[in-house]
């Protein structure tokens, strides 16, 4: 009897479970009436539960099953009894709850577009959307800001953010935009707008299609980027990379040129000539030098001073300088009052040409000099070349050469240009 008395109790439960949650999904649904359910449900369940009343008491086999099924029957007609008060009580406690939780959504999208906005802010960003079908065009807030427009003037337009761009970029700008449009291909350009400082900024404007269900474009959503301070720091980085490639430039000059005649020092000399050398010795072309010494400097200083003196090897430097008048020519200040000259491509008699003139150009300055027999300053030029069908391919043998030359035109009087021959050379 144990077995059939849990068989019954589970049926009997099972029964009223299925009734109930057919009850309550019913009378949940919004045109569902709680006075009809009363008026045809509750009064089959009674009758149910009397006619099972009833036959506890004829058939004696199942007296429990039916005093179990009664009861659960009474339970669903108690409930159905209850619903409509418990209904009403919901309905009233959902009116309040509906505001409170409207309100907190309300709260919670200002919250998000506060920071939205402020992120913007910080970021120097501002977003954009254009909808194809509609041809309408929205941004956020932070667009005015960036660009000083008035909410109450300006109103959200295609035209109205061309008209914004610089004449020169606007082109660009368009043909990005109508890309996202035909192609659906991201774009990205910078142009240059108005800023509310009264300058021209720098902007990047990047925009991404929206494809639709068939494959067009439906939208397209950018954003404004302000790069103004990123381009100012770039242009201030290239200035400050212009500035120091003429300061290198500057100290480069500096370091081959002597600072007191400005001519190409010692350094810069032997460069050029071993250079002039080597393009000599290919062309089979000769080189000319001459080695210049101002007549009796030591004594010039000594009578004059030491500023005086300075001032006299300019005048002599600049002097010399304006003779030679070919490109490949170089003037170099050697050491102390001696000055170079050296001459490509001319022979010997060429080299001793342009050192008579140099002579006679520095005796036009008409410099006094009471130290010096002529009394004015002059020079005495020591001339040789270089030929390289006789001459070993080394440049300081050129230089002692001219130096000998030098020399001797010092030993001979001063005020005079001497070459010697390569006989001449080897003998002293």
């Amino acid at each position: 009897m144990y077995w059939l008395i849990m068989l019954s109790n589970s049926i009997a439960e099972l029964a009223c479970l299925m009734a109930l949650a057919a009850v309550f999904s019913a009378l949940w649904r919004q045109d569902a009436s709680p006075l009809i359910w009363q008026a045809r449900v509750l009064p089959i369940v009674v009758l149910a539960a009397v006619a099972l009343a009833a036959l506890s008491t004829r058939v004696t086999a199942l007296p429990h099953i039916a005093m179990v099924l009664t009861a659960r029957l009474l339970f669903l007609a108690a409930v159905g009894l209850l619903w409509p008060i418990l209904r009403q009580f919901a309905a009233q406690e959902r009116p309040a709850q509906t505001p409170a939780r409207f309100e907190l959504a309300r709260a919670e999208a200002t919250d998000s577009r506060h920071w939205l906005h402020l992120a913007e802010k910080i970021a120097k960003v501002c977003h954009w959307r254009y909808t194809v079908p509609d041809n309408a065009l929205t941004w956020s807030a932070q667009v005015y800001d960036m660009f000083g427009l008035s909410p109450d003037s300006y109103k959200p337009d295609l035209d109205v953010v061309f008209q914004l761009i610089a004449p020169d970029d606007r082109a660009r700008a368009v043909a990005g935009f109508e890309k996202a449009l035909k192609h659906a291909a991201p774009f990205e350009v910078t142009v240059k707008v108005p800023m509310p400082q009264g300058h021209y900024g720098h902007v990047t404007v990047r925009g991404v299609p929206e494809i639709g269900d068939a494959g067009e474009v439906v939208a397209v959503f950018g954003v404004f980027v302000d790069i103004t301070a990123q381009k100012r720091i770039e242009e201030d980085l290239q200035n400050a990379h212009r500035m120091s490639e003429a300061a290198n430039k500057a100290l480069e000059a500096l370091a081959l040129h002597d600072s007191l005649t400005g001519l190409p020092n010692r350094r810069n000399f032997d460069a050029t000539i071993a250079t002039e050398f080597r393009r000599a010795a290919r062309d089979r072309q000769t080189v000319g030098l001459i080695m210049i010494g101002v007549d009796f400097f030591k004594s010039y200083q000594d009578g004059y001073g030491s500023a005086a003196g300075d001032e006299c090897l300019r005048l002599v430097a600049d002097a010399i300088a304006s003779v030679p008048q070919r490109p490949g020519d170089m003037v170099a200040r050697y050491g102390g009052e001696e000055i170079a000259v050296l001459l490509a491509n001319t022979g010997l008699a060429g080299t001793v040409t342009v050192a008579e003139m140099i002579l006679h150009a520095v005796r036009a300055l008409q410099v006094a000099h009471y130290g010096n027999p002529e009394g004015i300053v002059t020079v005495s030029c020591g001339a040789a070349a270089f030929d390289p069908q006789r001459d070993p391919f080394v440049p300081v043998q050129l230089i002692e050469r001219a130096d000998q030359a030098l020399c001797k035109a010092k030993r001979e009087g001063r005020n005079r240009v001497v070459s010697l021959q390569v006989e001449e050379s080897s003998a002293i």
